[in-house]
C-alpha cells in the first residue's frame, strides 16, 4: 500500500500544518470563513469580498498556503503510487522541489494574468476571475486535505481514492468558472475577444501542457 512506502511522520507534520492554517485562517474571521466554506451551494461569499482590495488578504494567503501544500502532497502520492516506488528520505528534495514548483507556478501565473488584464484593459474582470479561482482552489485545498489523510491513514483502495480526489477537484473548479461567468456575464460580452484570448493563452494552454507532462510521467 501507499502507506507503506512513505515516511509517515514527516507527511502527518505537513498535514498537521495544513489543518492549523485552516484553524488560523477561521480565527482570522470566523464569518468569513462560514461564508467561504458556503461558496459551493451560493454567491454570497464572491459578491461580498471580490470587490475588496488588500494590498495584502491574510485569510486568502493562508489558506492558498494550504492549497499550494494539500496539492504537493497530493500530486506526490499519486505520483508514487502509479509508479509504484518505494520512499527513502533523499526523495524529501523532490518533494520540496515540487512544493516549489506548485508555488512559482501559481504566483507566475497570477502575476500573468493580472499583466494580461492591463494590457487588454480588462483588469476588472481578471481581478474578478482570480479572486473565483483563487477561492474554489482554497475550497479544493480543503477537501484534498481530507484525501490526503485517506491516502496516508486508511485502508480504503488508493486507486479509487485518487480518482475521486481529481474528479471532486475538477468538478468543484470547472463549476466555480462557469458561475462566474453567469455572474459577470455583462461585464465579459464587451471584452469577449479579450477574455478568449486570455482563456486560451492563461486558462487553457499551462493546463495542456501541464497533462502532456504528468501524462509522460505516469503511463
Amino acid at each position: 500500500m501507499l502507506r507503506d512506502y512513505l515516511s509517515q511522520d514527516f507527511f502527518t507534520i505537513l498535514i498537521a500544518v495544513c489543518l492549523i492554517l485552516v484553524v488560523v485562517a477561521r480565527y482570522l474571521s470566523n464569518s468569513r470563513f462560514y461564508d467561504f466554506i458556503s461558496v459551493i451551494w451560493n454567491d454570497r461569499y464572491l459578491k461580498l469580498y471580490t470587490k475588496e482590495h488588500k494590498k495584502i488578504d491574510f485569510f486568502n494567503s493562508i489558506l492558498l498556503i494550504n492549497f499550494m501544500l494539500s496539492a504537493g502532497c497530493f500530486i506526490y502520492f499519486t505520483y508514487k503510487y502509479f509508479n509504484q516506488s518505494t520512499f527513502n528520505t533523499t526523495e524529501f528534495i523532490p518533494l520540496l522541489l515540487l512544493l516549489s514548483a506548485i508555488v512559482v507556478f501559481v504566483l507566475a501565473k497570477n502575476g500573468l494574468e493580472l499583466l494580461m488584464g492591463y494590457i487588454f484593459e480588462i483588469s476588472g474582470i481578471i481581478r474578478a476571475n482570480l479572486f473565483q479561482k483563487t477561492t474554489y482552489r482554497n475550497i479544493s485545498g480543503l477537501i484534498l486535505v481530507v484525501f490526503n489523510i485517506l491516502l496516508l491513514f486508511s485502508n480504503l483502495d488508493q486507486k479509487i481514492v485518487i480518482y475521486l480526489a481529481i474528479s471532486v477537484f475538477f468538478l468543484i473548479n470547472i463549476s466555480g468558472f462557469f458561475r462566474f461567468l453567469l455572474l459577470y456575464q455583462k461585464l465579459i460580452i464587451p471584452h469577449f475577444f479579450y477574455f478568449l484570448l486570455y482563456l486560451c493563452a492563461l486558462e487553457i494552454g499551462p493546463y495542456v501542457i501541464l497533462y502532456k507532462v504528468l501524462n509522460d510521467k505516469i503511463v
